[in-house]
């Protein structure tokens, strides 16, 4: 469990910043319009929910190896 736990945590770092290139465009204008505007909405939303995710897949590793027996 303690392996799942460091691969859940190496995931998460990886992963983390996979939307930011795209939000810091969004920031510089770089779809305007309508559509950039519901783009530039989706891909905030998309990267709170992916690191939502990504912080409860964690938390429940951790919690279920915190519970596990000390064996020797």
């Amino acid at each position: 469990m303690r392996a799942v736990v460091q691969r859940l945590q190496r995931l998460s770092d990886e992963h983390w910043w996979a939307l930011d290139a795209s939000c810091r465009l969004m920031e510089r204008n770089a779809w305007v319009g309508p559509m950039g505007v519901r783009f530039d909405h989706q891909i905030r939303a998309d990267q709170r929910e992916l690191r939502d995710l990504l912080v409860q897949a964690l938390h429940s590793a951790q919690r279920k190896l915190a519970a596990l027996p000390d064996l020797p």
